[in-house]
């Protein structure tokens, strides 16, 4: 539509939508149906129609809609409901985690949303509604945003156990390159993801439970199941954490352990060489009197007496059990 107004439908209660113009918003066919307008708050236009045309009932929830920084949040007010909400990030060069908002006023009939980045969301919302599969009525229309977050998060979440999975394995085959980085990665896109879903979770929970005109029984019960659904998925995240840390402490010992070999190793040599060291450092001085100086076997004799010290060593060092 236009660079303020990135779609308009109004719901004609069988799945399909018509789409609007900018002009189309005011007609009086789009205020006997329900209707939603989705706007883009990098536009300056759209503080101006949220205030003037959209008559919202103050500049608060304006700037909550239009805010550059926002987190799930669900705010009812006598004339509709505010809601906040998060999903993965799915454009093109973008991290999952990542995630985008959707900032949404309802009221009976009127669904407006608002977005900062591009939504696949919204993409998906539009083919429903041309395809005439789409939501029926407002309640409809706030439920399928929702499901259709969970539908996007769920191939995420399972990358994310995969990972995990593939650490684990890598920790039996003592495959070690790279994977604190991996790890690190791991942890941070849980504590995200767990940032913005618990409070989402506490979002549909509050939805089911209020006392709201335009959302009905089968509303309900389906956001019952979108509750549950992030409730696992927040479940699943706590897992993640624990089992990554888990790595990561695997990860540590068996790094400490080869340090602890590597040191009893080089002790060892130590150990031998240094009566060696001695002997050859005490024989090896320039002065008279140095016993076998004018032997030619002298030099023999002594290397048989450094072999026999090395041989007595090992045999002492196996009886103390050093290796």
């Amino acid at each position: 539509m236009s660079d303020t107004f990135i779609c308009a439908y109004t719901l004609n209660g069988d799945g399909s939508g018509t789409a609007l113009d900018e002009a189309g918003l005011t007609s009086s066919s789009a205020a006997d149906k329900p209707l939603w307008v989705h706007l883009s708050a990098r536009s300056a236009r759209a503080r101006r129609w949220l205030e003037k045309d959209a008559q919202l009932p103050d500049e608060t929830l304006v700037d909550a809609l239009l805010a550059e920084d926002t987190r799930p949040r669900m705010q009812v007010r006598e004339a509709g409901v505010l809601l906040i909400l998060r999903g993965v990030n799915l454009n093109d060069n973008a991290e999952p985690e990542d995630m985008v908002s959707i900032r949404i006023w309802v009221e009976n009939r009127r669904f407006i949303s608002v977005q900062l980045r591009n939504l696949r969301g919204v993409e998906d919302m539009r083919g429903l509604l041309e395809s005439g599969t789409g939501p029926v009525d407002i309640g409809d229309l706030v439920t399928t945003f929702i499901e259709g977050s969970i539908v996007r998060m769920s191939p995420v979440m399972g990358d994310l156990a995969d990972g995990i999975d593939e650490l684990e394995d890598r920790i039996l085959q003592m495959d070690l390159s790279g994977i604190r980085e991996q790890i690190v990665s791991t942890r941070r896109q849980a504590i995200i993801f767990n940032r913005f879903l618990a409070p989402q979770r506490d979002i549909v929970q509050r939805l089911t439970e209020a006392s709201i005109s335009w959302l009905d029984e089968d509303d309900v019960l389906r956001l019952q199941e979108a509750q549950n659904d992030i409730m696992r998925f927040v479940e699943d995240l706590q897992a993640l954490r624990e089992r990554s840390h888990s790595v990561q402490e695997e990860v540590a010992n068996i790094l400490t352990e080869r340090l602890n070999r590597n040191t009893y190793v080089f002790s060892l040599i130590a150990a031998i060489f240094l009566p060696l060291s001695f002997l050859t450092g005490l024989l090896g001085i320039n002065v008279p009197g140095i016993p076998g100086a004018d032997d030619p076997e002298a030099f023999l004799v002594f290397c048989g007496i450094l072999i026999a010290v090395v041989v007595a060593q090992v045999a002492l060092f196996k009886k103390l059990r050093w290796f």
